[in-house]
């Protein structure tokens, strides 16, 4: 959770300004779970954040080479408070908040806080995301051979190149 980067489905600008949580429904209770049993927790969740009337997006978390990655939702809970009950509901061991670029991790246990830093500064904002994951692909040029991967996050670690991928959340 503490190297946790993040993918948005809206441009940084389009942000709200007020404090929101990021919240999943992935791999309950720490335990890894295949992608249906995920993609069903994922569609039951944004059915529940609807029903409570709260506004949401889509954002992306995992790890800064995309190994892990539990798609999730940006929502306004309100509170850091609601935000922890949520990821509680949820099963999730912890929950961000965002307040004004600044993010916390919640953890969903003890209750404890822990700031993480400037949550843009870990966030790849960009073309709107597909429906599931992202799936990293080859850095290669053809032209030139190796090309090196941008720098970014501060952290001198190369931000993965990736292409959107798709995949089916409802069968017909």
């Amino acid at each position: 959770h503490r190297t946790a980067r993040f993918w948005c489905a809206i441009t940084g600008d389009a942000v709200p300004s007020r404090a929101f949580a990021i919240v999943t429904a992935c791999n309950p209770d720490d335990r890894s779970c295949d992608d249906a049993t995920n993609q069903a927790a994922d569609a039951a969740l944004a059915a529940e954040l609807d029903r409570l009337g709260w506004s949401r997006f889509r954002v992306i978390g995992g790890s800064p080479d995309l190994a892990h990655q539990e798609p999730g939702w940006a929502v306004a809970t309100g509170s850091p408070a609601a935000a922890i009950d949520l990821g509680r509901q949820w099963r999730q061991v912890a929950v961000f908040w965002v307040d004004h670029d600044r993010l916390t991790l919640l953890d969903c246990r003890s209750g404890n806080l822990e700031s993480l830093g400037s949550w843009s500064g870990r966030t790849q904002f960009g073309p709107p995301l597909g429906p599931w994951r992202l799936e990293p692909w080859e850095s290669r040029c053809p032209r030139q051979g190796s090309h090196p991967l941008p720098r970014r996050w501060g952290s001198g670690l190369p931000v993965p190149r990736f292409r959107w991928r798709s995949v089916r959340i409802f069968a017909r």
